[in-house]
């Protein structure tokens, strides 16, 4: 059965609906409270993030230097990831250029004068890392296994009887492959980006040395190159800087 209702419109602006007005109270009451559990939410989510792995202050990747490497005529920079719990890896690319320490081991015609042309050579790191203690950063006491390859080349010029540099030059070409294990601590500081990074390990370094010798600097007839390759135990000590984040 199918009812119809009819009204007419001045029914309708007579019963128009006025709101008690102890109903405000109730609805403000209701949206202060949904606010601020809102608020309170989102700042508990932010603080819980805060330490969060790839969050912001989480210390998941770091750009290094070492300083003592420039002994060796190396300036690499340093990049390390964290890529799983306890484990990272760091790569290191950078140029060599004179290496003051050559003539400690082996034989070097280096004087530091005006006959000798270092060239520009080029240094390749890479390592694996694994920490002792799990904190999901970049932290703490850590083995590493790792290998590098560091080229060097020099030229030395001749100098003649009357102390004047000739043309006549013969290239020096020395070559390190090693591979290492080192035992490091990483220092993150509660308060700041810069750490340190200090390690101390053994390496086993492969030599592909053209060495250039002589007898007499003043003779081009005295020079003569070297061939050397050997197989020798190595020190890794150094103390690296970083920036993490």
């Amino acid at each position: 059965m199918l009812h119809l209702f009819m009204f007419h419109p001045d029914s309708l602006l007579k019963t128009s609906f006025v709101p008690n007005p102890v109903s405000y109270k109730y609805i403000v009451f209701f949206l202060l409270f949904a606010s601020l559990s809102s608020f309170g939410q989102n700042i508990h989510e932010e603080s819980e993030d805060a330490y969060w792995p790839d969050s912001l202050y989480a210390v998941r990747n770091a750009v290094k230097i070492d300083p003592l490497q420039v002994i060796f005529g190396d300036f690499s920079i340093y990049y390390e990831r964290i890529f799983k719990s306890r484990y990272s890896a760091e790569f290191g690319v950078g140029l060599t250029r004179r290496n003051y320490a050559a003539g400690w081991f082996d034989y070097s015609l280096d004087n530091l004068g005006e006959n000798v042309d270092i060239e520009t050579g080029y240094a390749l790191s890479v390592s694996a890392r694994r920490y002792f203690k799990d904190s999901g950063e970049l932290n703490g006491l850590y083995l590493a296994l790792g290998c590098s390859v560091r080229s060097y080349k020099t030229d030395y010029f001749v100098i003649d009887s009357a102390g004047t540099l000739t043309d006549i030059s013969f290239e020096d070409n020395r070559l390190f492959t090693s591979g290492s294990i080192i035992l490091g601590y990483q220092a993150l500081p509660v308060r700041s980006n810069i750490f340190v990074d200090v390690y101390l390990g053994v390496a086993l370094v492969y030599k592909d040395f053209h060495i250039v010798t002589s007898s007499d600097i003043n003779d081009p007839s005295a020079y003569y190159i070297a061939e050397k390759y050997e197989y020798a135990m190595g020190l890794e000590v150094g103390v690296k800087i970083g920036f993490g984040f």
